[in-house]
């Protein structure tokens, strides 16, 4: 008895936490099967990389300003996530359970894999609670200041509805990653909510970091390089050390059901390359000649529609040639990503909406279908 006693002590304060977590995770798992396809889902739909390709084109569509300023968002919670989760070094659920000495074959349990399952970082903190957090934060944020608050059309109490509406469902959007992220053993509960805590930072850091919007050409190139020379020298730094930054990948592929499911675009190279790319395509695309007269132009719901089908077009492009790109020869592969994550962003907040007021100008579109600001 007293042993036992003596081991209860001995468990860290974080392995308490982990045991409660994989506790969660048991009874998720159980009780959430009938919907395990949704759940799972979630983590597909909220992952990192749709933020990118998918849900930024859809917002720079609606509005180019309040794209530009999710996508800083996004850009910063890579950037950050990165150099957190190397200075945290956070075990992730599915290879903890088989790593730790708490359990012994007997009592050791069996918790089921997904595809999604075997991310290769270190997982505190939750890089896609950071995400959703701070991109949906500044989208909802920027939705209800200058399509809610800033409309003569509502009401007072229509627009406190509507505000609380969307905020009730970032809330909810930002719960069901939450219990996603438990139900596939990607994170454990203390790393999701280090992840929300650190998100609503970087989301209100990015909606009130003016700046950002404001860039010009020397400036953009600075902000990309300076977030790839931080990140670089963390990692130089921690190899100093004696500290491996890739720690976390042998664990990944040992642990992993099936390992061919650890993924190259969850590793620290890729993830480098995706906002130093980003935030230089998003910065040249703010310090073009056109993006001031692009941001003045007043909404119309053909450009808003046609922009927001062009942007999703060529977010799944990149995502198809991005994962055409063969990954042996890793130089081939960060470079070309890189020229992707540069391209995505300019494109869409530069020359789509240029070519669309190009062929379907404000006094054209003004005989046209009604304006969103006036009534139909």
């Amino acid at each position: 008895m007293e042993n036992s006693e003596d081991l209860i002590e001995e468990i860290s304060f974080t392995d308490q936490w982990n045991l409660q977590s994989i506790e969660t995770i048991s009874f998720l798992q159980d009780k959430l099967q009938p919907r395990e396809s949704f759940v799972v889902q979630a983590s597909v739909l909220g992952d990192n990389r749709e933020v990118f390709t998918f849900f930024f084109p859809i917002i720079a569509g609606l509005k180019i300003e309040l794209g530009a300023r999710a996508l800083w968002a996004a850009i910063l919670v890579e950037w950050s996530n990165l150099i957190l989760k190397w200075a945290f070094k956070g075990d992730r659920p599915y290879w903890w359970v088989g790593e730790t000495y708490l359990y012994s074959d007997e009592t050791r349990p069996e918790l089921r894999q997904f595809p999604n399952t075997c991310e290769a970082g270190p997982g505190m903190p939750s890089g896609h609670l950071m995400m959703n957090t701070a991109f949906f934060f500044v989208v909802v944020k920027g939705i209800i200041s200058l399509f809610i608050w800033d409309t003569r059309r509502l009401n007072k109490s229509m627009k406190i509805v509507l505000t609380v509406l969307l905020y009730t469902a970032y809330a909810l959007w930002i719960g069901v990653i939450f219990i996603s992220r438990l139900y596939i053993q990607a994170h454990f509960i203390h790393q999701c909510v280090f992840g929300i805590v650190v998100g609503l930072v970087v989301g209100h850091l990015a909606w009130s970091s003016q700046w950002l919007l404001r860039l010009n050409m020397l400036m953009a190139i600075v902000v990309a390089n300076m977030l790839f020379a931080i990140s670089v020298l963390t990692y130089i730094f921690l190899m100093s050390q004696g500290l491996d930054p890739l720690w976390s990948i042998p664990l990944a592929l040992r642990h992993c059901t099936h390992p061919e499911n650890v993924k190259i675009d969850t590793q620290p190279f890729y993830l480098m390359v995706r906002f130093t790319g980003a935030a230089l395509g998003l910065g040249l695309g703010i310090a073009s000649e056109q993006y001031p007269h692009l941001i003045k132009c007043p909404l119309h719901v053909i450009r808003v529609v046609l922009g927001i089908k062009g942007g999703i077009l060529i977010g799944k492009m990149a995502s198809i040639i991005q994962a055409s790109i063969p990954t042996d020869d890793m130089v081939l592969f960060l470079t070309l990503s890189l020229g992707i994550n540069i391209v995505l962003p300019y494109l869409v907040v530069c020359i789509v909406p240029h070519f669309l007021i190009s062929v379907y100008p404000p006094n054209l579109a003004n005989r046209n279908p009604p304006n969103l600001s006036k009534r139909n």
